[in-house]
């Protein structure tokens, strides 16, 4: 009972982590010109038994290998997942607050974003992007939302070191609170498409869920738009 218990909790924590990759990749995907030909790769998650601190012979013994490719997701399903900024018919200015899909909370985005969430072919709660691209950028916040893990302050670490892979850097930054709910994130710097982007992804549960928020911005504006994230995230109000 207890070995099957820890293979739940490291499936949730692969799923975890690639709903937080799939937010980092979603938002670098929100490049001018960029197409599903020249998409940044998202890294895979890892299989469960990769991701154990301390993995024991009982959960060894019951893990079917066959089991482990349904904790993680082909490459290939990545392929698909997909915004085509030049493509607006679906996206619209956004006046206002934005609703999540899910219509757990609102965010109120800066004049001139727009709302792209029907762009996106992934299941998402939320995007939003400026409308004018900045060093080849659009900044922009991409929201995704997955089950809640019980280890959330411990894994934070982890999940920023699989997300950033072998050629991005990532520093754990101090929790903030997020409508009350306490935020745990890291920033994360890496070239994409040869833009050099960084990105601040904050994971917070409210409820029966953990959302992964992935606010982005070319690397040469980083500074100049901290204050952006942080007034977006001011508004955040959830429903209940």
């Amino acid at each position: 009972m207890t070995a099957r218990k820890d293979r739940g909790t490291l499936i949730r924590r692969a799923s975890t982590w690639r709903t937080a990759a799939v937010g980092v990749g979603l938002s670098a995907l929100m490049l001018a010109g960029c197409s599903s030909d020249d998409d940044p790769e998202i890294e895979d998650s890892p299989s469960a038994s990769e991701e154990s601190d301390t993995p024991t012979d009982d959960v060894q013994a019951t893990t079917d290998p066959a089991d482990d490719a349904e904790a993680t997701t082909d490459p290939a399903d990545d392929a698909e997942t997909t915004t085509n900024p030049a493509d607006d018919a679906e996206a619209t200015t956004q006046s206002g607050p934005a609703t999540s899909a899910d219509q757990a909370f609102t965010v109120t985005p800066p004049a001139g974003w727009l709302d792209v969430t029907g762009q996106v072919e992934q299941e998402v709660e939320i995007a939003l992007r400026d409308d004018e691209k900045t060093d080849e950028f659009f900044t922009n916040l991409v929201v995704a939302s997955e089950d809640p893990i019980g280890d959330l302050e411990q894994s934070i670490e982890a999940a920023a070191e699989q997300v950033a892979g072998a050629d991005g850097e990532y520093e754990l930054i101090d929790p903030i609170e997020i409508d009350g709910e306490e935020a745990f994130g890291f920033v994360l710097t890496r070239t994409t498409s040869g833009v050099e982007v960084a990105q601040t992804q904050w994971w917070v549960e409210h409820g029966d869920r953990l959302y992964v928020a992935t606010f982005s911005s070319a690397k040469t504006q980083q500074e100049a738009t901290e204050p952006v994230m942080d007034e977006v995230l001011d508004t955040w109000s959830w429903a209940d």
